[in-house]
């Protein structure tokens, strides 16, 4: 009988490289974030103390790819207390993707509030993704029943919105009206800061100063006090970064003379 250290020795089916290789390649990727040159990288680092082999970037993104198309394809859970989380992509091309992920309400009331957190990536599961050339509401309606039938009904649907999501809910609600439909608090909020900051002279001037010591600060010893960059797009959903940094920044002692600073 083989031990499972044996197992993992193993060349995968079809594979160059063993299990482990494959294994350790994808939770670089996964569990610590690194790029998947990065994780090239460090096979090579340690090329001389393990016998595993050195796979390509262009390996490992296969590999993460694969391991996206089981979970997006595999069998979901059919179950009564799913809420969904709908959303538009931004549009590519002519294209945008339709994502739609799930998570049960009996995991928010027995892991998610008792520990008053947020969801993360852990705790939901993706339950769709088309890549669609229309979004018109009509076939948004048409995927939320489709997945309907293989995963069952919502509780609830949450989402922004956006005019396509929208009347594609409502239209999916005629079928099932016990269905809920919230809109996203993030979507919300931003909305509520865009409307009281954006012609707020004060902050815009904040906004044009971050950009200016931004741009005066790259490629100086004095970089890594730069402000966060701002996206062009759903820039007033990550206010708090920027006005931390700014907190932060007046609370470090800073000695310009002596070209020296304290990061904080």
């Amino acid at each position: 009988m083989q031990t499972s250290g044996q197992a993992l020795d193993k060349v995968a089916k079809g594979h160059h490289y063993s299990v482990e290789t494959i294994q350790i390649s994808l939770e670089q990727v996964i569990k610590c974030g690194s790029s998947l040159r990065g994780v090239e990288k460090t096979f090579e680092l340690y090329a001389d103390f393990c016998n595993q082999g050195t796979p390509s970037f262009s390996s490992i993104r296969k590999w993460l790819g694969r391991i996206g198309l089981y979970e997006l394809n595999r069998e979901k859970e059919y179950r009564s207390d799913w809420i969904f989380i709908v959303d538009l992509t931004v549009e590519l091309g002519a294209e945008k993707a339709l994502v739609i992920l799930g998570v049960p309400q009996q995991l928010l009331e027995s892991e998610i509030f008792p520990l008053k957190r947020g969801l993360g990536h852990q705790d939901i599961e993706l339950l769709a993704l088309e890549i669609m050339y229309s979004t018109k509401g009509e076939y948004i309606s048409q995927k939320l029943s489709e997945l309907t039938s293989k995963v069952g009904r919502p509780l609830q649907i949450i989402a922004d919105r956006g005019s396509d999501i929208q009347k594609g809910i409502k239209l999916y609600q005629e079928n099932y009206p016990e269905v809920i439909y919230t809109y996203d608090v993030t979507h919300a909020m931003a909305l509520l800061l865009k409307h009281e900051l954006v012609a707020d002279e004060k902050y815009q001037s904040f906004i044009e100063q971050c950009t200016r010591c931004r741009q005066q600060l790259q490629q100086t010893e004095l970089s890594f006090l730069s402000p966060p960059s701002q996206r062009s797009q759903c820039r007033y959903f990550n206010i708090e970064r920027l006005i931390n940094w700014a907190i932060k920044l007046l609370d470090s002692p800073i000695d310009i003379q002596g070209r020296t600073a304290t990061k904080y």
